[in-house]
């Protein structure tokens, strides 16, 4: 399948980076979805959009806490 972005790369099965964002927090998220190999645009199937809104949900109501990867410092 032809990427529907980009209109030239292959989209093959990869592992891909999602992003769940919740106010100004940020979960970054590892699952298996296709991926188009030139520009990187995702293509999540129902099943893994499934598994990202629960965590989405388990993350709003503070059920998983994840351990923190950086700091963002802002200056106004």
């Amino acid at each position: 399948m032809k990427c529907v972005i980009c209109k030239n790369g292959e989209v093959v099965k990869a592992p891909v980076q999602a992003e769940i964002k919740v106010g100004y927090d940020h979960l970054m998220v590892t699952v298996q979805a296709e991926a188009c190999a030139e520009c990187g645009e995702p293509y999540y199937s129902a099943e893994t959009m499934r598994h990202l809104e629960r965590l989405r949900e388990e993350f709003t109501r503070k059920k998983i806490v994840p351990p923190s990867v950086g700091k963002v410092y802002q200056i106004c």
